[in-house]
């Protein structure tokens, strides 16, 4: 399979047949492959999918004959011998294979959409469920809107492709034989009128196909291109109003947005130019049938009759229909595999990260961390740490400091273990975190970021989070201790209050506070603290540092931080810079030695206006 890069717009703006939009039109690079792959997927399913063949084998053969009954009644009991009674009771006979016919039409969609569900369930399910076991670095190396599509757009679309596509496939395949049959036992010359406009539809078809191709091609780019723009223009409305550019926005907008309107005109056009292209073709065929009939039904008679005459009109109708619907259909399909192919691509990657066979599970740890020699780069020619060797003993607090890119963040991920050093390793408690059981190491953790993420859930549920087992006492205790519950209490339903996505209801400072709540009752050995302080005033700064003081009692803490005033009284100063450390020490004791920390420190003091990026 070919791989697929981050953000790939054929992932987005997808139609589904029955749903206003018309599909993009794209291959598998892999027909067989992909064909046999979701064949397997079905499993439980084939005693569905065989009543469905049946009903649909059996209702095509219903079909075929109802014609020909029709034809039958008109010329033995109208033409030849008239008897009313007799046609009505023919006509009643027809009703019934209609009426059977139709039964099997129900039977086939029930069981292909019941087969359908399941089958996308199960995928979808299991593409969701494989996701959750994937290392960080498969995320950060896609964009977000491609792994949502892979989930929801091309599974949608595999859905699309079985309910429709399949049963409308096979139907038409085994449509047109039937009717090709039938007519011919019927009378091969008529037969022939009918199979000579084939070559006339196959190019009109492929012309009008080729028109539709670059013309959704074209509509969907441009598509991807308006999502762009819109969420462009919602994710940094900030942005835009601090240089009050919504004009200038507004008017990029309108100009893909016509652009859009235009193709997307032209792509409706072309794609329904197929319906009155049929119509001609049908409205052919009849007035052939009805000329060349009604001439051997005058110089030949006997054998060409009115009835003969009208079935063939009938199946000639009835047989043009399903070849457009084969041809929509294998676009549909084609489409559909290739989406498929993208999340059996999901579903085929191995996590980085997996525990090890004989991985011991970590019930408690007492949080003593050693870095030993721990080197690593997220390529193979980049390297962000090298030789990095330190020691936090169970309780300490350990600042890393360092320039921006100096991998402070780095460090805190391979604790974590998001990933594997590449040299050198990692203990806790004496143990390498290689040889633990990766889920029960990091329930053990505890992280406090910058940007804490919320659920769009209540407060209460978000503090929870981390340990959902938590009595409501015991949650709302966590959050007296983060100094979060005063503001809580403020809000209109306190602790039932309904979050935004993200947690945009709240301040920043508010955010922080609920974030360090959710740590402390979650009850970490480990605490990780990335930049905790950032972003707020100091008032704020002031109620969040008591508040993590709160939290890092009794912990091993990591605390990653900018503002070098938030760490005076860790036990320990890591300074990174250029993939190493350069020094280490406590705040004071780097003070006195008047090095590299002790210039960040007065820089950001005394000039701030500098940056960070200087040479030792």
């Amino acid at each position: 399979m070919s791989a697929i890069k981050g953000g790939d717009s054929r992932a987005s703006g997808r139609g589904v047949p029955g749903r206003g939009r018309h599909v993009a039109i794209e291959t598998p690079s892999n027909f067989r492959g992909a064909v046999v792959r979701l064949l397997r997927c079905f499993g439980d399913e084939w005693p569905s999918l065989i009543v469905v063949a049946v009903s649909i084998v059996a209702g095509a053969a219903l079909k075929a004959i109802g014609p020909a009954r029709i034809g039958s009644a008109i010329t033995e009991h109208i033409e030849r011998n008239p008897d009313a009674a007799a046609f009505v009771r023919q006509l009643v006979i027809v009703l019934f294979i209609y009426a059977a016919a139709w039964i099997t039409d129900v039977l086939s969609n029930g069981f292909m959409n019941r087969a359908g569900n399941r089958l996308v369930y199960r995928l979808r399910r299991d593409a969701f469920g494989h996701l959750q076991n994937l290392s960080m670095s498969f995320f950060e190396h896609r964009g977000i809107g491609d792994i949502i599509s892979r989930v929801t757009n091309d599974i949608e679309m595999i859905y699309s492709a079985l309910t429709n596509g399949f049963s409308s496939l096979l139907s038409g395949v085994v449509s047109i034989v039937g009717i090709l049959i039938a007519m011919v036992v019927l009378d091969h010359r008529l037969s022939l009128v009918v199979l000579l406009l084939l070559p006339l539809l196959a190019l009109v078809t492929a012309v009008i196909g080729r028109l539709v191709r670059k013309a959704f091609r074209e509509n969907q780019a441009l598509i991807g291109e308006l999502n762009s723009v819109i969420a462009e223009s919602v994710s940094s409305t900030r942005l835009i109003k601090t240089f009050n550019k919504e004009a200038d926005t507004q008017a990029q907008f309108e100009r893909v947005s016509e652009r859009a309107r235009q193709v997307g005109i032209w792509a409706e056009i072309a794609a329904f130019s197929v319906h009155p292209v049929m119509r001609f073709v049908n409205g052919l065929a009849t007035a052939l049938i009805v000329g060349v009939g009604g001439y051997l039904a005058v110089t030949r008679g006997g054998v060409y009759s009115v009835g003969l005459i009208t079935a063939f009109i009938l199946y000639a109708r009835r047989f043009f229909e399903p070849l457009r619907q084969i041809t929509q259909v294998y676009n549909l399909i084609q489409s559909a595999l290739a989406g498929a192919e993208r999340v059996f691509e999901v579903m085929d990657t191995e996590p980085e990260i997996t525990n090890a066979p004989d991985a011991t599970l970590v019930d408690d740890i007492a949080g003593h961390v050693e870095f030993d020699r721990v080197s690593f780069g997220y390529l193979p020619e980049q390297t962000v740490v090298s030789n990095i060797s330190l020691e936090a003993k169970s309780g300490q607090v350990v600042a890393i400091v360092g320039p921006t890119g100096a991998g402070k963040t780095t460090l805190v991920n391979l604790l974590s273990r998001f990933y594997d050093v590449l040299d050198g390793g990692i203990r806790v408690d004496g143990r390498d975190i290689r040889e633990l059981d990766v889920h029960s190491l990091r329930t053990r953790m505890g992280v406090v970021l910058q940007e804490p993420y919320f659920f769009a859930d209540t407060i209460m549920t978000n503090i929870k989070y981390g340990r959902p087992t938590a009595t409501d006492a015991e949650s709302m205790e966590s959050a007296r201790l983060a100094y979060a519950d005063h503001f809580i209490r403020r809000l209109p339903e306190g602790y039932e209050t309904q979050l935004l996505e993200r947690g945009m209801n709240l301040s920043q400072g508010e955010r922080q506070l609920l974030a360090i709540a959710r740590a402390i009752l979650a009850d970490p050995r480990i605490l990780i603290l990335d930049e905790a302080t950032s972003s707020v005033d100091s008032l704020t700064e002031a109620l969040i540092q008591k508040a993590l003081l709160k939290l890092m009692e009794g912990r091993t803490s990591f605390i990653i931080a900018h503002r070098l005033s938030t760490i005076r009284n860790a036990d320990q100063v890591v300074v990174l810079h250029d993939h190493g450390i350069v020094e280490r020490g406590t705040h004071d004791e780097l003070m006195d030695a008047d090095g590299f920390y002790a210039r960040l420190y007065r820089l950001q003091f005394e000039e701030p206006e500098i940056t960070e990026d200087m040479q030792i």
